[in-house]
Formats: structure tokens, sequence, C-alpha cells
């Protein structure tokens, strides 16, 4: 890390100095050290109104007995709890494996392992629409990049629950406001500068607690070089895959000890999806939503866009098979059977779903795009989906009204690998629709 000074491995119960106190910083600012760890966890970032002049590391406490720069057993314990909690071996000493994961990029808000049951948070936004806007944009990314990685985000999310989020301008007093900030930025957790700490999101209240102006925000690290792009270049940071996670924050989830869960609070690269775990802690908090139609295609009904880029291509019963040539990239589409007005009342999209099955890695889903006649309504770049995929789950950020005609297309990279490496089956691909 450039940001910060990097935590060095080899610190055990009795070692004494200031890389000592530099774990016991990291300790205390992510919950692990420190008699307001449940607090920390249960307001976000700030945990409580800080007075002109305060900083939030200097008001993080630690239990009597605990000396600063001394590694006690109270010290040992929260290595222990910290181990746990990042799936390594829990031995109490910061080996090579858990300064490696301290060291990680990560989400600034505490992991509080303890209050790491979503469905018992409690915190939550008493409506399902919600506003966004963003308040300024990176000169990493043109607004339009941003735009639509935060619309990507969020669809991740508006995948599985009733959630509907709508961009508004900040002067409508939108709920989630999404902001681009460097260093100390006025909200009492400072940044760290490149690696270290990504960015932080707030929870919203406990209802029926009033909302404060800055529940629900997302502020994102000026000092990263942040990219949409799949593979990221060396030393970028990838905008969808921070800002889904931190939406997850601004939903009210915490943060997951499960390996592999979007809401993790370390950052191993692109992870443009939402796992079990993040499904089952969403929908603890607002629920599935009443589907009032599906509709499907089957396979079958498969349009090519590039004739010339497919090796050979056959129709079975129920879905078609395609061998795209190598090295190459196509776009093959699907019209949905699309009910615009059912029992006097115009329908929404709610998502898109796929099922198929590719070769492997050399026949990857790249991008799945959602549309409504020629508006696409939804862009997931960079899915990067590749092997069985039985349900794969595309959502519709603002699930909007339904006018033209549902419609579903999916890019996919073909790489240099046998004739089965190759192979796409398509077998169906459909709509849900909300009234």
């Amino acid at each position: 890390m450039t940001g910060q000074t990097e935590i060095r491995a080899d610190l055990a119960e009795g070692t004494t100095g200031d890389e000592v106190d530099q774990v016991q910083g990291y300790l205390e600012r992510f919950g692990y050290l420190g008699p307001i760890a449940e607090r920390f966890a249960a307001f976000g970032s700030q945990p409580f109104p800080l007075a002109e002049g305060d900083d939030l590391a200097d008001l993080v406490g630690r239990p009597a007995g605990v000396e600063r720069g001394t590694f006690d057993s109270a010290t040992a314990d929260a290595v222990r709890r910290f181990q746990e909690f990042a799936g390594l071996s829990v031995t109490g000493v910061v080996d090579g494996a858990t300064a490696a994961r301290m060291n990680a990029p990560r989400c600034g808000n505490p992991d509080a392992p303890d209050l790491a049951e979503f469905s018992t948070s409690g915190r939550k936004w008493a409506t399902t629409n919600l506003r966004y806007a963003i308040d300024n944009t990176t000169p990493d990314l043109s607004p339009g990049q941003v735009t639509t990685a935060v619309e990507q985000a969020f669809a991740l999310w508006a995948g599985h629950t009733p959630l509907r989020f709508t961009p508004v301008a900040m002067s409508a007093g939108p709920e989630i406001v999404i902001r681009f900030a460097a260093g100390d930025h006025g909200d009492g957790s400072p940044f760290d500068g490149p690696s270290g700490v990504l960015a932080h999101a707030f929870f919203p209240s406990v209802p029926p607690a009033p909302v404060t102006a800055i529940m629900g925000d997302a502020h994102f690290d000026e000092a990263e070089t942040w990219t949409v792009t799949v593979p990221p270049a060396a030393g970028t940071i990838d905008l969808v895959t921070v800002a889904a996670h931190e939406f997850g924050h601004s939903l009210g989830l915490g943060h997951s000890s499960v390996a592999g869960a979007l809401m993790a609070p370390f950052y191993g690269g692109p992870h443009r999806a939402v796992e079990a775990d993040d499904i089952a802690g969403i929908q603890s908090l607002y629920g599935g939503f009443p589907i009032a139609h599906a509709m499907w295609t089957h396979g079958t009904d498969l349009h090519v866009e590039v004739d010339a880029n497919v090796e050979s291509i056959q129709r079975f019963g129920f879905f078609t098979r395609v061998v795209g040539r190598p090295n190459t990239t196509n776009w093959y589409h699907f019209a949905v059977p699309t009910p615009v007005i059912v029992d006097g009342n115009r329908l929404a999209f709610a998502r898109a779903m796929l099922r198929l099955v590719t070769g492997g890695p050399d026949a990857v889903v790249r991008d799945v795009h959602v549309y409504d006649g020629s508006s696409r309504i939804a862009a997931h770049q960079a899915v990067n989906l590749s092997g069985s995929l039985p349900f794969a789950v595309f959502g519709v950020p603002h699930k909007p009204d339904v006018f033209w005609g549902a419609g579903i297309s999916v890019g996919v990279r073909t790489g240099t690998g046998s004739t089965a490496e190759r192979r796409m089956d398509f077998i169906s691909a459909g709509i849900d629709f909300l009234r």
C-alpha cells in the first residue's frame, strides 16, 4: 500500500512498539478492539455525532488494561476475532497471512462480527422507492461511465428485491448521495490515500427513527484510480464492485464473513455479482418482489448478430447450440413475449433471467443488456460468466414501465479452445414483470 505504512508480520503477545500500535489502530477502526464496537457497527462509519475538531480515530476507546503499543492479551484476542471473521487460521499472532489481509484494500466500514447477522440489524429504509444523486464524479472516468457503473451496481440489488432506484438531481433531496472525496471530507472518517480504505457508506436509520442527511450516502476515495475496465490495469479499482458493496451498506447490510460474498469487506478485484449470502441478507430486510407475470422464450428463438463469427449453429427441440469462431466476440438476442397492459394496468420491468451453459472460460458471457424496444434500460457490463448458468439474474435498477416490448442481448467472447470449449448452449431467456 502507498497510502499508509504496511502492517508487518511476526507480531505476537509481548511485542512492543509502533508496529503494535499500528495493528491496534487497525483493530480499533474496524470493530475488533475497543468498547464501542457495537455502536460503531450500528451507525456505520460515524458512530455518534462529532464535535467540531474531533476525529473519529481519536474517539475510539480500548478496554481497561490495554496499553497502546503493547501486544497484550486483549490485543491477541482482537487478532483472533479478526482472523476468525476473515477466514484465517486463528492464532492470535499477526502472521504473514494476517498481515496480508490487514494490508489488503477494503471498505472503511467496521466489520463488527458480533452484528454480522443481517436479519437482526433493523436498519432499513421505510420505502422501496429510493432516489439517488451523483454529487460529483472522478476524473478517472467520464461522467457517463460513472453513471453506468452506479446503475449496474444498484441493479445487482434490484434484481432480488422490490427496491427501485431512480436517479434525481441533488436539489430533489435524494435518499442516497454518491460522492468522490479525498482525505478529510467532513464526515468524521477521513480517507487514507491510495489503497487501504477505498470507500465507506452510511446505514439508513432504524424505523421509526428519523432519517438524517448523511444516512444512505456512499463516499469513494478520490485518491484511488477508478476503472470500469475488466480485467483492470494494475493499481486500479473496479468502481462497479466497490459501489455495489457500498450500496449494500446504504441499504442496511453489514459486512459478511462468508468468503466470496459481495458484502465481505476486502477488495480482491472485480466481483460484479451478489451471492447467496448477500441475497439472504437483503431479502431479510426488504423481502423479494411480487411477480405479476413471468415470460420466457426458448433458446431456439435465438438471433445471431454476426453470422461470420459463428463456426456452427444447431437448433434442438428447446435450445440452440452455438460454437463461436476462435478469438471473436458476438451478440446474441432474445425477443421476449411482453404483456404490456394486464387488467388495465401497465406492467413494469423487474429483472431479466438467462439459462445457458458454456464450454468454460473459452466461451464467456461478457455483457448482458436489457431493452424495452430500442431503449436500453439495464447494462450489466463485464460480468464474465461461464460454465453452467441455470438461473442467472440481471436486475433493472429503476424498474420502468413497459412500453414497447422486452429484449435481452448477450455479448459473448470466445477464445482459442477446442470446439467443445467454445460451445454455448442457449436454453431460455425470460423477464419478470411487476404491476
